[in-house]
């Protein structure tokens, strides 16, 4: 029988972690760290922590059941207390940013209390690291908020994430310059209780690529992850590739996109981890690109797969005197890929109540329709939520069997007219299709492409990245000279044409049922979110946050009472950086 806690200041720390080189010096303050995976921190005083919201499934985990009235859980939330077994430690690891190494880089936010039950717990927002860099340590209530929340819809999504289990905000303030433009304000701090198994990283495997001669580090820490996370399996790199291709493959098919891809915010054992600029899509868009600050949009939705095989040869190159090279490598050209897409098109194809979850075997003609349903959701910008909603209206007999021809009927006519209303009105569709790069930048990179590509690579600019951008701008401008009419005309045989194909592809009797398992209801987009964090920024008001915590914790259930949060037109001015 599990040992139920409720006060945290007695939680009973393994911490396995502390195998692992520590640097004991406890220097709080930005400074080179070498030879170690962590080191010695004290979280920071923050001033009046209050606690406004927190997961009891998350702190499940760690057998407690939160007594939220008790003042010293509160302070060990915000920070202020430690309990009495914890070590709060700040991993170090490196990285590369945007396709570029950028050396030593760590927790520079986040302070790890040690690990119980086969779980770690992590502040985050509690203070100043070794690895804060230019930073001050301190989270604000906007990107806490938005971490707490996405971390908990995706887990309730069964997509694999870190938990969070705790929001305290503070009276404690940090300086931001939230649209730098140079006009900084005083923001309240908060702080998030992070649990996950693990917080290691790609970057943990990366602290030696500059340093010469190279020390013990990689291998004490292979070891490590082997023995605690992979205990089972005969090949640990196959199995970090694995899933590392069935996560990427599960945000592509809900929406999700990361944001900042770095080899430092890619979990070892496969979780969704770090969640800053992140952004689910609401009108859908394949090039929709979620971080202000990824102007070339080396992170956008359609990257993302390409993006995390790239992390990939970068941890193989990381891991190089522990495997071999050449052993890695292969392994990630042999699998990735064909990971990837049988991962995809099981999810998609149950989101289409297409298949059941035993199934792992699909037809060409499924996979074709799962490309084709993909080009019109991008030609429509069509609300990626609301679309499956509507499918599952779509009547098919059960007797209907795959390769019958199929006709539509005035039912099927209605549905088809409200996938064409559910697309983005004219103004946001051309906002959202417009390219990110000015037509000036385009027409002079051209001219250093025609004049020397060596002038082109000086600039960082990659080939097929600029013959992207003059397409892009093709399609920009045919679209801008369709009416809208013409448009809604266009989406409406598209559509016509697909339900034909997807009638003629179902013989599931349980389609529905299967359809309404894998298709959240709600999705917590920017908008949404922006309301929340309004509403407590400005009014101190904690209610919206509590009851869209209860619609992410049930996120396959209607909430009727909260549908009109959830259905405002989204907002395509509200920007989120690396910062949140």
């Amino acid at each position: 029988m599990k040992n139920i806690i409720s006060a945290l200041k007695v939680l009973p720390f393994e911490n396995k972690i502390c195998q692992l080189p520590i640097d004991d010096s406890k220097i709080n303050k930005p400074r080179k760290v070498i030879g170690y995976c962590f080191s010695d921190v004290t979280p920071e005083q923050k001033e009046n922590p209050r606690l406004i919201a927190h997961s009891k499934s998350a702190f499940s985990l760690i057998n407690v059941d939160l007594d939220v009235k008790n003042e010293e859980n509160i302070q060990i939330l915000a920070g202020n207390l430690v309990p009495s077994l914890a070590r709060p430690l700040a991993h170090c690891y490196c990285g590369y940013q945007f396709g570029n190494w950028a050396g030593q880089l760590g927790d520079g936010r986040a302070i790890t209390l040690g690990d119980l039950n086969g779980y770690e717990l992590q502040l985050k927002g509690s203070g100043l690291t070794p690895y804060s860099r230019f930073a001050d340590g301190k989270a604000v209530i906007r990107s806490s908020i938005r971490e707490y929340l996405c971390s908990e819809f995706m887990f309730h999504l069964n997509i694999p994430t870190t938990r969070a289990a705790s929001l305290v905000i503070t009276d404690t303030k940090a300086e931001r310059d939230i649209y730098y433009d140079g006009h900084p304000i005083q923001e309240n701090c908060a702080v998030v209780l992070r649990i996950a198994e693990t917080f290691l990283r790609f970057g943990s495997f990366e602290v030696e690529i500059d340093l010469n001669p190279k020390n013990t580090i990689i291998p004490q820490l292979w070891n490590y992850c082997k023995k605690y996370y992979f205990a089972d399996k005969e090949n640990p790199f196959q199995e970090i590739v694995n899933r590392t291709a069935k996560l990427v493959a599960q945000w592509q098919c809900y929406g999700f996109c990361h944001g900042v891809l770095n080899t430092d915010n890619m979990s070892i054992i496969g979780l969704t981890i770090d969640y800053g600029p992140f952004g689910f899509i609401d009108y859908f868009n394949k090039n929709h690109i979620c971080n202000n600050s990824d102007k070339e949009g080396r992170y956008s939705y359609a990257n993302q797969p390409q993006v995390c095989l790239w992390n990939l040869n970068r941890l193989s190159e990381a891991l190089e005197g522990v495997i071999p090279k050449d052993q890695s490598k292969q392994i990630i050209q042999d699998s990735y890929w064909v990971q990837y897409k049988k991962w995809y098109y099981h999810f998609m194809l149950r989101k289409l109540g297409l298949i059941d979850e035993n199934q792992m075997e699909f037809t060409k003609s499924q996979c074709i329709l799962i490309d084709s349903f993909f080009d019109i959701l991008h030609q429509s910008c069509t609300n990626f939520t609301k679309v499956f909603q509507i499918l599952q209206q779509i009547e098919i007999p059960h007797q209907n069997y795959v390769d019958e021809e199929v006709e539509l009927n005035q039912d099927d006519i209605k549905i088809i007219q409200q996938l064409v209303q559910i697309s983005a009105p004219r103004e946001v569709y051309l906002q959202m299709r417009k390219p990110k790069i000015s037509k000036q930048q385009i027409d002079q990179f051209i001219q250093y492409a025609a004049s020397s590509r060596q002038l082109l690579h000086m600039f960082g600019i990659d080939e097929n990245w600029l013959q992207q951008q003059i397409q892009l701008y093709k399609e920009y401008d045919q679209i801008q000279g369709i009416s809208e009419q013409e448009r809604l005309k266009i989406i409406s045989l598209l559509w016509s044409d697909w339900v034909m194909q997807y009638k003629s592809e179902t013989n599931q009797a349980n389609r529905i049922q299967i359809m309404e398992q894998m298709n959240p209801k709600y999705t917590i987009t920017n908008t949404v979110l922006q309301t929340i964090i309004q509403e407590v920024e400005t009014n101190q008001n904690f209610g919206l946050l509590q009851k869209i915590q209860s619609v992410i914790e049930n996120p396959y259930v209607k909430h009727t009472e909260l549908d009109e949060i959830f259905n405002q037109i989204c907002n395509n001015e509200i920007c989120v950086s690396c910062s949140s």
